[in-house]
């Protein structure tokens, strides 16, 4: 009989402390929804096209503008492809947030 109230004791201090927990957690940690805000960001479009011969492509400027762009704050997002072999159009989106 001592075992059942001792187990019970245990486990009734272990919620008592979970409650007491989690009411501090909710007092000192802001809600979810106060914490998510939608992001507002800024794009641009970076394509390139390369239609005859191998070293006939624009690599130079494309490196050159993603570079500049990298220094003012934006990152790649997504990039497509079409084409293959020696003939291909590139098209890269970037982000930032808007400042």
């Amino acid at each position: 009989m001592h075992k059942r109230i001792r187990s019970f004791v245990i486990f009734m201090a272990g919620v008592l402390l979970g409650a007491v927990i989690y009411s501090n957690a909710k007092r000192i940690l802001p809600s979810p929804a106060a914490q998510t805000t939608t992001p507002r960001w800024e794009y641009r479009v970076v394509t390139a096209a390369k239609e005859v011969g191998v070293l006939g492509g624009t690599k130079g400027n494309v490196d050159s503008d993603l570079n500049r762009l990298g220094e003012q704050g934006f990152e790649i997002c997504e990039m497509t492809q079409s084409g293959s072999g020696i003939s291909y159009h590139l098209t890269i989106v970037l982000r930032r947030p808007r400042q």
